[in-house]
């Protein structure tokens, strides 16, 4: 073994590297004996586009099948998801240019163009559509739409015409709360059910689910509609009929997102009682981790001790059986006609893939054992991967950090949870006997976790010969209710403590240098890094991107969405101002005690650019170290590949300087 200094390792991953493989993947659909999904693609500024695999199709080669140009994407709640559907009918898509909705009705290369559904809106407002369903025998569609106007915001389910003329009327189908999304007919579209809520919640802190009858099957008269399960602390989500025409859901209740079903004749019941989450936070919409296979049982994303797996569960004994396979983060699920499966999935080793699980031999799947245990591993095939975005095969296995999930304990007697990377590279180690650095990962929403399958984001450190750590903090998912709701009245405080818990946790048993350690946030992982970054505590330095550095603007200045996100982690606004103030590193530059790294995106809607600049200024005004960047065309997160690339290299830059290490050129 050669021996190089850490962070010094001359790692196969440039920044530029980094940015090629920035593709993600999202919205898989099984429609017309084909794959669909929209992929990212950073090259091209950060737009997406929907891609078809045919089932007859080679592996990786999907067809682009969304009109050249057009970025399908829509901003309904800023976040976004749900852009794009494959129907009888054609290609369903949401233009970011416009915030129309499309209907392209043979899509690919040869097919005529696309028709606006939706109506031009009219002057002073903007209108946005998401998360749409052909209803009926198709002469109409129910899509979310969030209409801006006059200074207000409004969220509605509503009804578009799919005649062949001009784009006509649109009709208000749910409105008079603050959220609504999923709207999803019953198979023989006699019933539609929908998810709405409203503030101070979020979706993953109260939601209802509601479904009424289709008078005429087009959405102009709902009948009866009900309340059927939910409440102001009750969080549900992923309506999905069933076979035999019952309403299957997701529901954390007894504390834990886990499947629920609903019938007219018996009402809500729980099908399964293991402790472990079966859906997400719902920051994006369109989220699909559970589906129905042909033979009547439930294929679902099972989340637990910090991995993704997947599991079929019988509907009516409730018994869960494991699905073989390599993924350890898995962001849909899809059933598919012959029994086999598809996912977008990516391994500790290769990053996100539509992977197709394939049934045995017997056309049996899933290993039994019972609803209050995991059951063993069984013989189910592993699958193929069909397609990888350009730059996503990943690394050479013997440089890849596998992350290893650790607890620890922190304030209060907690344990809290983490993925620890050890830094790794192919005939390279550090110096004898001395520990490497520690960059400390904070994921953003502050409701999110980290994530166990390959980030080239994570190698890029470890590759130099940085040991990286991803703090699942009090508040994070996949732990229970419980565990998220430990943030609720503590967001700044916590979190920040967990992350310091956790770094410490490290260098008390040698495996980092306790003399060098720095912390990285983004979004809300931003103002945790901040407040981490304290006298007496553990870093030296903090790379902080888009994050939110002041609670009381945040409080006073952002979308709908998260508007009142604020009043159960901090406090109700204003009557709580004092707690903002005394939390917001903005307010309190001299309880920082290092050097900062702001990077901001110029039209960032979330964190308005001012807060970054703000901060800037404050620290610099006590002499501190502050380097501030502001990416011209950038929002709320990098897309654009040159703006990861310099993300990338400025990062590396200011922690070498920092920590006193010198990258390789």
């Amino acid at each position: 073994m050669r021996v190089v200094p850490y962070g010094a390792w001359p790692s196969p991953l440039s920044p530029a590297a980094l940015a090629g493989a920035r593709s993600s993947l999202s919205g898989l659909q099984v429609h017309a004996d084909a794959l669909w999904w929209t992929e990212s693609r950073p090259a091209e500024g950060g737009r997406q586009v929907v891609l078809r695999l045919a089932d007859d199709a080679g592996p990786g080669q999907a067809e682009e099948v969304s009109p050249a140009g057009v970025n399908v994407r829509t901003r309904v709640h800023e976040y976004g998801g749900a852009a794009a559907l494959a129907t009888d009918l054609g290609l369903l898509f949401s233009s970011l240019e416009d915030g129309g909705l499309w209907l392209a009705p043979r899509p690919g290369a040869d097919g005529p163009p696309p028709r606006r559904l939706s109506p031009v809106a009219p002057a002073g407002e903007v209108h946005r559509y998401a998360d749409f369903r052909v209803l009926g025998d198709g002469h109409a569609v129910v899509a979310v739409r969030e209409r801006h106007h006059a200074g207000a915001v409004d969220n509605e389910l509503v009804a578009l015409a799919l005649g062949g003329g001009a784009p006509g009327a649109v009709r208000v189908v749910v409105g008079g709360r603050d959220f609504v999304a999923a709207p999803r007919p019953s198979p023989d579209g006699t019933s539609l059910a929908w998810l709405c809520w409203d503030h101070p919640n979020m979706p993953f802190d109260g939601t209802e689910l509601w479904v009424a009858t289709l008078g005429d099957g087009t959405g102009d008269a709902l009948v009866d509609a009900r309340c059927v399960d939910g409440g102001p602390a009750v969080s549900i989500g992923q309506p999905l009929w069933a076979p035999d025409a019952s309403l299957w859901y997701v529901s954390d209740r007894a504390g834990w997102w886990q499947p629920w079903r609903w019938s007219a004749d018996a009402g809500p019941a729980r099908r399964c009682d293991l402790e472990a989450e079966f859906h997400g936070p719902d920051w994006v919409l369109g989220q699909q981790t559970m589906d129905f296979l042909p033979d009547g049982r439930l294929v679902c994303r099972v989340r637990a001790g910090g991995r993704d797996t997947i599991a079929v569960l019988d509907p009516d004994s409730g018994r869960i059986g494991e699905w073989d396979q390599p993924c350890v983060t898995i962001a849909a699920v899809r059933a598919r006609a012959d029994g086999s499966v598809a996912l977008i999935g990516s391994t500790p080793e290769s990053g996100a893939a539509v992977h197709v699980l394939s049934r045995r031999a017997d056309g049996t799947i899933g290993t039994g054992g019972s609803a209050d245990a995991r059951g063993g591993r069984g013989a189910d095939a592993g699958g193929e991967v069909r397609y990888r975005p350009a730059g996503g095969a990943g690394l050479d296995p013997a440089w890849v950090s596998r992350g290893e999930h650790v607890d620890f304990e922190t304030t209060g007697g907690v344990r809290a949870h983490a993925l620890f990377y050890p830094p790794r590279a192919q005939g390279l180690e550090g110096p004898p006997g001395a520990p490497p650095p520690l960059l400390v990962l904070v994921h953003g929403g502050p409701t999110a976790a980290c994530e166990p399958g390959l980030d080239l984001g994570v190698q890029f450190w470890t590759t130099r010969g940085i040991a990286v750590v991803g703090v699942d903090y009090r508040g994070s998912s996949g732990y229970g209710r419980a565990y998220r709701s430990m943030l609720q009245g503590a967001w700044g405080v916590a979190d920040a403590q967990d992350c310091m818990a956790a770094a410490r946790a490290l260098a008390s048993c040698g495996r980092v240098d306790g003399q060098r350690m720095a912390i990285r946030g983004s979004s809300a992982g931003g103002l945790t890094a901040l407040r981490a970054l304290a006298r007496g505590g553990p870093f030296r330095c903090a790379l902080v991107a888009y994050g939110v550095t002041d609670l009381a603007a945040l409080a006073a200045d952002t979308h709908k969405f998260e508007s009142h996100y604020t009043d159960g982690l901090v406090g109700p606004w204003p009557e709580a101002q004092s707690v903002y103030e005394e939390r917001s590193p903005a307010r309190h530059p001299d309880a920082v005690d290092g050097a900062v790294l702001l990077l901001q995106g110029a039209d960032d809607a979330v964190v308005p650019p001012d807060q970054a600049s703000r901060m800037a200024d404050a620290l610099r005004s006590r002499g501190l170290r502050c380097d501030h960047v502001v990416f011209p065309g950038e929002g709320h997160g990098w897309r654009r590949a040159e703006t990861i690339a310099r993300a990338a290299e400025l990062e590396l830059a200011f922690l070498g300087e920092v920590l006193g290490f010198s990258p390789p050129s």
